[in-house]
């Protein structure tokens, strides 16, 4: 053997070496992959996501790319509010495959979090729309964010003389303000339900020298939530009559109500009204004349935030308040603030939306941060404004469609476009305001010299970015507003909305919702009452093809004979066509249930009193919008669990089917889902360290993208619900 030969066989030693090295990773302790990630999902399904953590750290580590166990850490920062920026890297790795149906779910909460809320909606949507059922919470969580965007425009510069991390149980016994113990009391048995409970929330606000208390309580029945009552003292000295504060109340829990020294202005911590994530703290003050409270209003960022932030109390002087926070806190503990409260805050334009996070950190012994340290405080000295509201906006022309133009805000039919609506407008007009004051320091560059001049044209450019980036917050509120708006006009009444058509042309066409009627094309006529799902109305004729798999097709002219409409289905009660509305969204993503008698078109809600008399809608009980969607078990039969090596939307690929022959001695299907794609799974086992053992194999033998998937039945369920079924 010649030395090029002996070089060459060495070489391929080495690499066969090292080759055995990558797939033999030592992990802490000494365990092997399968013992580390069979000890982290334990924690992890016990909610111990603290330890599970640093587990999925270390698999992350080997592997930086796997979706499930991106997904895992993910989960795991998101609920210990650890590194959110980070967990939403990771739950993007894991988006890319069909780990969990609730990828969606956490990306949401994680983008809520970091105050993106434009994201946040997005995915939210995205999980109510494909697990409805399980997406409880998930509307209230969209409104959040709504009413986070105008509250994050703009922060209060607030001066924090104190902080402190304590336990969350009972966290106001470290408050430290004149007057707060002889105000606070503990809920007695005549201002205490059977549902109340004990620890921070069994605790109770004294006002007026006594003469009143106020207190958060279920009430007489627990499904209505917390709400605030106050109660005034008897000549026995027990409490009257309760008296709901019904003014303040909302259909979610309200919390912490504290009268200030002034006897008139309450704080009360609310998830409803308009709370940006979880509890907000607002306040009111009491007409004593009217008897009448004023409308609620929220005390800003960043004394508010994304996370809990609870009870805020002022001391007798009206001179220092508490406040409490998860902002910075994991599950089980808060931080107290202690500030120096202002008649008239000092109250700055957001110029970076990213500063967010950072401005939410309530610093000790400085005024909240400015967001560019290298540019004068006074370049950030401009408010944003509430010009316009529902009372004041003057005649607009907003185009929801080519057809339908609005000029008064009564005309929308979509609370949410409204206010997105009016958020635009006030965006625009703030950013119209910032673009004359650049115009003024423009005129006075010109005598500007030396270092003055320099920070004069900082302040400019900063102004200037600031002011294009609410125009195009603007401009975006307004496509959303009219998508929203257009959405809804479809589904109850008339509108427009656009989308991508297949047809036998490739163009972007308008897809037109109407309620005019034309003389139908279809000549089958069903006599008495059927439902069928409308799924579009088409500026040209669909062929058959379009609407391949759906029977039976009906087709309508409408739109003065310019426009088609087409339904599918014939349902005899409604009931039955709600049932497969979620099988028709698949291919049309805004179908909807329409009822006709005779062959026409007729009152939905006067056909559902005829064909479904006993039906009752789904009832929305009042709920908690922060609580993590826990899946109830929907499925039963058979648990199977196997590893998934990819979805085709061609022919599996060659060096797929190379790899797998080494696995023959396994079930190998290939199943096709409702896109078309082809489903290619390995294994069928009845425990779920089983399968994790055949998943690094097949990832040892270079099938990368390998991962878990559970079935109970024909169904796929997540890994949790498979073992919570098989724990039954």
């Amino acid at each position: 053997m010649n030395k090029t030969m002996r070089l060459r066989s060495t070489l391929l030693l080495i690499a066969l070496f090292i080759a055995q090295i990558s797939f033999a990773q030592s992990f802490s302790g000494g365990k092997t992959e399968q013992q580390i990630e069979e000890e982290a999902f334990t924690f992890f399904d016990a909610e111990n996501y603290k330890s599970a953590m640093p587990l999925y750290q270390e698999l992350i580590n080997v592997y930086p790319q796997d979706p499930e166990y991106n997904y895992y850490l993910g989960v795991c920062q998101v609920e210990l509010n650890d590194n959110v920026s980070e967990a939403i890297k990771h739950l993007k790795i894991a988006s890319t495959k069909n780990v969990n149906a609730s990828v969606p779910y956490y990306l949401g909460r994680a983008f809520h979090m970091n105050y993106q809320f434009n994201s946040a909606i997005r995915y939210y949507r995205k999980f109510r729309e494909y697990y409805k059922k399980k997406s409880t919470g998930i509307d209230q969580l969209i409104v959040m964010c709504q009413n986070g965007l105008p509250l994050v425009n703009s922060y209060y510069v607030i001066d924090v003389r104190d902080k402190k991390v304590v336990d969350k149980h009972e966290f106001f016994r470290y408050y430290k303000l004149d007057g707060f113990d002889d105000r606070l009391s503990k809920k007695t048995k005549g201002i205490k339900s059977r549902y109340d409970g004990a620890g921070d929330k069994d605790v109770a606000c004294l006002a007026n020298k006594g003469q009143y208390v106020y207190f958060s309580s279920f009430g007489k029945n627990k499904k209505n939530g917390r709400d605030l009552y106050r109660a005034k003292r008897l000549k026995n000295g027990g409490w009257g009559e309760w008296e709901a504060l019904s003014d303040l109340n909302t259909q979610f829990d309200e919390v912490y109500p504290y009268m200030a020294g002034d006897g008139r202005t309450l704080y009360f911590c609310s998830q409803g009204h308009s709370s940006m994530g979880g509890f907000d703290i607002f306040k009111s003050v009491y007409n004593e004349i009217t008897d009448t409270w004023t409308e609620p209003v929220n005390l800003g960022f960043p004394i508010n935030s994304t996370s809990n932030d609870l009870f805020f109390a002022t001391d007798v002087n009206d001179e220092f308040a508490c406040f409490t926070s998860s902002r910075e806190n994991g599950k089980n503990d808060v931080t107290i603030y202690k500030i120096k409260l202002s008649e008239y805050p000092e109250q700055k334009v957001v110029m970076n939306m990213e500063a967010l996070p950072e401005l939410a950190v309530l610093k000790k012994g400085a005024n909240t941060m400015t967001e560019s340290s290298s540019i004068n405080v006074a370049a950030t000295d401009i408010k944003y404004i509430t010009r316009f509201t529902n009372s004041n906006l003057p005649y607009f022309n907003f185009a929801v469609s080519d057809e339908i133009t609005y000029h008064y805000l009564t005309e929308f039919k979509s609370n949410e476009a409204r206010n997105i609506f009016m958020e635009s407008k006030n965006d625009k007009f703030n950013s119209d305001s910032l673009h004359n004051v650049t115009e003024d320091l423009r005129n006075k560059l010109t005598d500007a010299s030396g270092a003055a001049k320099v920070n004069l044209s900082e302040k400019i450019a900063l102004l200037e970015q600031k002011s294009f980036d609410l125009g195009a917050h603007a401009d975006d509120k307004l496509i959303q507003a009219r998508k929203i708006e257009s959405d809804y006009l479809n589904k109850h009444i008339v509108g427009t909305i656009e989308t991508d058509v297949v047809a036998q042309t490739e163009k972007k066409e308008q897809l037109i919702m109407t309620s005019e009627e034309m003389p139908g094309a279809s000549a089958d006529v069903v006599e008495g009452y059927i439902y069928h799902l409308q799924v579009g109305v088409f500026s040209s004729r669909r062929d058959a093809k379009f609407f391949e798999g759906l029977n039976p097709v009906k087709e309508e002219l409408t739109g003065n004979g310019k426009l088609y409409k087409y339904m599918v289905g014939n349902y005899p009660t409604f009931a039955a066509a709600k049932s497969a509305i979620p099988e028709i969204r698949q291919l049309f993503p805004n179908a909807f249930v329409v009822a006709y008698k005779d062959g026409k078109k007729t009152n939905l809600g006067l056909a559902i009193k005829i064909t479904d008399q006993n039906y009752q809608p789904t009832i929305v009980a009042k709920s908690t919008p922060t609580v993590t969607p826990k899946v109830e078990n929907a499925v039963s039969g058979e648990v199977a669990f196997k590893v998934q090596v990819g979805a085709y939307s061609e022919d599996v690929p060659q060096d797929v089917k190379d790899k797998l022959r080494a696995f023959s001695r396994y079930p190998i299907e290939y199943t096709k889902d409702y896109r078309g794609y082809t489903i290619c799974t390995v294994g069928n086992f009845d425990s779920y360290s089983k399968v994790s053992k055949l998943k690094m194999e097949l990832r040892e033998a270079g099938l990368s993208d390998a991962f878990t998937v559970a079935y109970s039945g024909k169904d796929k369920v997540t890994i949790q619900q498979a073992l919570e079924i098989l724990r039954q």
